[in-house]
């Protein structure tokens, strides 16, 4: 089966995935189902909640490495080292184009996957 996904690199994925097709499609699931209660926890970012939000952005890297979805990797890789810093204008200056940016992925990858691997989950 073809994956083509926009923002993902799903040949490297299944070669991440020992070149299994099912895993791959399995870790899609996954992100769609993990990935919208990080996106939220980084939304209502505050000094006080910067730590969290690290935490959250570092997580968003991590299963978006594993998907081969670069850019959201690179993005929250950035967003994750300005949080531990303490850069709170830097994380708001680029977190709500990175939220939208990983909400645009998160509804393509949904809907590749209701078309083409609905029974997947």
């Amino acid at each position: 089966m073809e994956i083509n996904i926009p923002g993902l690199d799903a040949k490297s994925g299944i070669e991440l995935c020992d070149g299994s097709e099912a895993i791959y499609l399995h870790s899609l699931h996954l992100y769609v189902s993990n990935i919208p209660a990080s996106l939220e926890k980084m939304r209502n970012v505050s000094e006080e909640t910067l730590h969290d939000y690290a935490i959250s952005a570092h997580g968003v890297k991590s299963i978006s490495q594993y998907i081969c979805a670069q850019e959201a990797v690179k993005t929250a890789k950035e967003l994750e080292a300005l949080a531990k810093s303490g850069d709170l204008a830097g994380v708001l200056a680029r977190n709500d184009a990175f939220i939208k940016y990983a909400g645009t992925l998160l509804d393509s990858i949904k809907s590749w996957l209701e078309k083409n691997d609905p029974a997947g989950a």
